[in-house]
């Protein structure tokens, strides 16, 4: 966890939330995606966390929610073989969302709004840094927009700007 980061007036602050996958049967318990990544992900979040992980009731699910201060110039890239990946960089203070091809669909209609007033751009093609492709969308953030694409049963996945 890095609290300093949230002086850093060029950090993009924004909550990351994830769909909760983590299950505890008695003493054992087991995460899917910790599995998936082979790394807890507060653990690859950790360096632009700035304060702990926490867990919020959504319609259908729960999620982990991990409060950000994205360095300009920093981000995070998570590839995943078949799907292409997952990941967020700043660049000079807009949002760069990577997400895999079959996601285009969705992420464009929570950003259509944004995309017909200039506030967002994209999609465009990239390469996921494992020989993938995934695909970019650039959004100027506003204090307190949230976009979100429904997982049903599982939650969201979604960025809130702080």
């Amino acid at each position: 966890m890095n609290p300093a980061l949230a002086r850093d007036p060029r950090a993009l602050r924004v909550n990351l939330t994830v769909p909760s996958t983590g299950m505890n049967f008695g003493p054992l318990s087991f995460d899917a995606l910790k599995t998936l990544f082979g790394i807890d992900l507060a653990d690859i979040l950790s360096s632009m966390m700035i304060a702990p992980k926490t867990r919020r009731a959504v319609l259908g699910g729960v999620v982990d929610v991990y409060p950000l201060a994205i360095p300009s110039g920093e981000g995070i890239k998570v590839p995943i073989q078949l799907i292409g990946g997952f990941g967020f960089r700043n660049l000079n203070g807009v949002l760069i969302l990577q997400v895999p091809p079959a996601a285009v669909d969705l992420v464009r209609a929570q950003l259509a709004h944004e995309l017909a007033i200039g506030e967002a751009l994209g999609p465009r093609a990239a390469d996921n840094g494992a020989g993938g492709t995934v695909t970019e969308f650039a959004v100027l953030l506003r204090p307190g927009m949230r976009k979100a694409v429904p997982l049903g049963s599982w939650g969201e996945l979604g960025v809130e700007a702080g």
